[in-house]
């Protein structure tokens, strides 16, 4: 019980020279006597400002996915078209644009044809 007693004395001993060096000595500077040392509320305000950057800097990010997305979903290749059907091409050209295209036209025209007309 005596040595629990003693620890207690002596932490709250440290504690007490703690508050006494911080307060009236000026152990840390705080200039607007808040009991927060100047370092941390500096600190503090170093870190909202790098998150409110942060913050800026998704947005801007999130912007341009959405434009690479829209960028590759609606402007496809020539290997993806040269993948399709004659039929499929003649089908995707009328539905996108309202283009009718000749079916006894080459596989590679009609490619060249849809490519121009979503790159156009």
């Amino acid at each position: 019980m005596k040595t629990i007693l003693i620890i207690l004395l002596v932490i709250a001993a440290i504690a007490g020279a703690v508050w006494v060096g911080t307060k009236f000595f000026g152990l840390t500077n705080d200039r607007d006597k808040d009991g927060i040392p100047d370092k941390v509320e500096d600190a503090v305000e170093d870190a909202k400002e790098i998150a409110a950057e942060v913050k800026k800097r998704a947005k801007n990010v999130k912007k341009e996915l959405a434009d690479v997305v829209s960028a590759v979903k609606g402007k496809p290749t020539k290997a993806k078209l040269n993948g399709l059907t004659k039929q499929q091409l003649i089908d995707s050209a009328l539905a996108d644009f309202g283009a009718e295209l000749d079916p006894t036209l080459s596989k590679s025209n009609l490619v060249n044809k849809v490519y121009s007309l979503y790159n156009s």
